[in-house]
């Protein structure tokens, strides 16, 4: 239980880091040596070292560690490079339907699942950027995306400058079923849990419980989300809604 008491179960998001270079190369192998849909790897990294860049995407993203000290990457569903091996006036239908766009999700998210567990293990750390998704369009702009290209998710690695605590999670009975869908769970006690971690956290000054988080969410400023549909078409996927 090692590797997982110290690793897999210990994950925290840092978003604060030391000014001290990393192995990031080594990192982006472990990327790269991730599981992959058929193999056709379709995904890309951009590692994001522009000042003037990393700033934009920090407004897209509203999240301060950005600008700060550690390595950016973007992910990037990405079919164009194998649409580009396809031969001329081949059909690319099966490289910009839901499946293709899919696969290119689960290879990117896993790539970066990947390369964070790795950080973590080598003593770094590191925070994923979903937040990226507030303006994807603007995205698209800012690394110069190519069409069958998405920006998936961000991920900030570097020396740790910063102690978190763990977060809890759900208990286990409500994600995990046998053989059929887990039944229904009291959150009560998770909903105490919760609360007592952001009011420690925060000495006080932040009081929520799971349940209002749901409920802040549901009110939320998506900024661009709702767009992403539209976003997805104009970058060639045939995704119909």
């Amino acid at each position: 239980m090692t590797f997982l008491d110290q690793n897999a179960l210990a994950h925290r998001s840092i978003r604060k880091f030391k000014a001290e270079p990393i192995n990031w190369q080594s990192l982006v192998a472990t990327a790269q040596a991730t599981s992959s849909s058929e193999f056709l790897q379709s995904f890309s990294l951009i590692r994001v070292t522009d000042a003037k860049l990393r700033q934009a995407i920090q407004n897209i993203s509203t999240s301060p560690c950005i600008t700060g000290n550690g390595e950016l990457f973007i992910f990037v569903v990405d079919t164009a490079r194998d649409i580009a091996q396809t031969p001329q006036q081949a059909d690319i239908a099966h490289f910009t339907n839901w499946n293709a766009f899919l696969a290119g999700c689960f290879d990117a998210t896993l790539a970066a699942q990947n390369m964070l567990s790795t950080a973590e293990h080598s003593g770094l750390g590191g925070v994923m950027l979903g937040s990226i998704l507030n303006d994807p369009a603007q995205m698209i702009q800012l690394l110069h995306l190519p069409k069958y290209t998405f920006p998936l998710l961000g991920l900030m690695i570097g020396v740790p400058d910063q102690t978190t605590e763990l977060k809890p999670r759900l208990p286990q009975a409500a994600v995990l079923g046998e053989n059929t869908y887990p039944g229904r769970v009291d959150l009560s006690s998770y909903d105490a849990q919760v609360t007592d971690y952001y009011a420690h956290r925060t000495t006080g000054a932040r009081v929520e419980s799971f349940t209002s988080l749901i409920e802040k969410h549901l009110s939320a400023d998506q900024h661009h989300r709702d767009d992403i549909g539209t976003i997805l078409k104009a970058q060639g996927f045939n995704l119909p809604q």
